[in-house]
């Protein structure tokens, strides 16, 4: 197997993770109650302001908006669409 295929298999077997951690929180946290809260872990979650503030330096509108937008999605999303990547990488580059 490529180093890409198996790069986008270990992205997606964590998404996967990452969404049963998720849905077994929110289990958890509903103890007797029939309130089902699902909450996503984002990048602005996980890591301190100090490392998220380069985003507010970015000179265009546009680009700072897109960077924005990518730190405040769920991280589930982040890494299924980072093995979509890697898989097409590895579609596109194929065995020579």
């Amino acid at each position: 197997m490529a180093a890409f295929s198996t790069i986008g298999i270990i992205l997606m077997v964590c998404a996967g993770l990452l969404f049963a951690y998720q849905v077994m929180a929110a289990f958890l946290s509903m103890g007797t109650s029939d309130d089902f809260v699902y909450e996503n872990i984002r990048l602005e979650d996980i890591l301190p302001e100090s490392f998220l503030d380069w985003a507010d330096g970015i000179s265009s509108i546009n680009l700072q908006a897109f960077a924005n937008t990518v730190i405040s999605m769920p991280l589930v999303v982040l890494l299924l669409c980072g093995a979509l990547l890697f898989f097409l990488i590895h579609m596109f580059k194929g065995h020579k």
